[in-house]
């Protein structure tokens, strides 16, 4: 339940907080979690109604473009390709964990290799790169 002052009341409450020294730490609501903040009403009708929302999705993968390895999704058959670039010649293990740290995926690659992830439910994953010991490349996607 949101509850919602006039500036007349929020004053009057501050003004009285302050001179009896109620007000010492952060102000803490009925359920015991501390405020984020005053909501006032505004002057201007426009800010009370919701935002719109943008039609386009949000992206669904970052920092994919890497030295180590390009992934990039198939939004029809809900799947990630992955293309192994040079690498200086090295072969890469390349890992996919879902969002509980599980093993989803784990492909051996050499330079230009490709490979289709398939099977994966919608949900957040994250994808780690390494050439011998050494981490070359992390990120993470999300299938929608």
């Amino acid at each position: 339940m949101k509850t919602t002052f006039t500036k007349k009341t929020l004053k009057a409450i501050l003004a009285f907080g302050i001179s009896t020294s109620l007000f010492y730490g952060q102000p803490v609501s009925a359920a015991g979690k501390p405020f984020k903040s005053y909501s006032l009403p505004s002057e201007e009708p426009e800010e009370d109604k919701p935002a719109k929302k943008n039609k386009l999705k949000a992206k669904t993968f970052a920092s994919l473009n890497n030295s180590s390895v390009k992934i990039y999704p198939d939004v029809i058959k809900r799947e990630m390709h992955v293309v192994a670039k040079d690498n200086d010649g090295k072969e890469i293990d390349f890992f996919v964990f879902d969002t509980e740290g599980t093993l989803q995926h784990h492909y051996k690659m050499k330079p230009k290799d490709h490979n289709k992830m398939t099977g994966l439910a919608r949900g957040k994953y994250v994808y780690r790169v390494f050439s011998g010991d050494e981490e070359t490349a992390n990120g993470h996607f999300e299938i929608r």
